[in-house]
């Protein structure tokens, strides 16, 4: 999204493994995520390109070196957020609060939209 009203697809190269940690998922379905529609609005101001939706699922075609969580083939269902699973908040079922979360929507990844997306695993 660019500005408020101007969503516009475009060709992106595919995404390569950055950080060991990180995986490329073959995207099956997506959706806009409800926080983008104050974006497009006008609400939130638009200060860069940002990629639009969050919410993914699909299957993971390739795996960095250190990720152990999930294998190619297999098929996940991912959000906003990436989260370890091992902290405290993880641990007590609130994933989303995740003390070590990186953010799986940036305007440096392919958004969700995308046939394939990077994602930190």
């Amino acid at each position: 999204m660019y500005a408020p009203r101007d969503v516009r697809l475009e060709d992106r190269p595919a995404p390569e493994i950055v950080n060991p940690t990180d995986a490329i998922i073959r995207v099956a379905a997506t959706c806009v995520c409800g926080s983008d529609l104050w974006d497009y609005h006008g609400i939130n101001p638009a200060t860069q390109p940002t990629p639009v939706g969050h919410e993914y699922a699909g299957v993971v075609e390739e795996v960095g070196a250190e990720v152990s969580s999930v294998k190619q083939g297999q098929f996940v269902i991912g959000a906003f957020f990436a989260s370890d699973g091992t902290c405290p908040n993880c641990r007590a079922g609130y994933p989303s609060s995740c003390v070590h979360r990186e953010s799986c929507c940036s305007p440096d990844t392919a958004a969700p939209t995308a046939a394939l997306r990077l994602v930190p695993a």
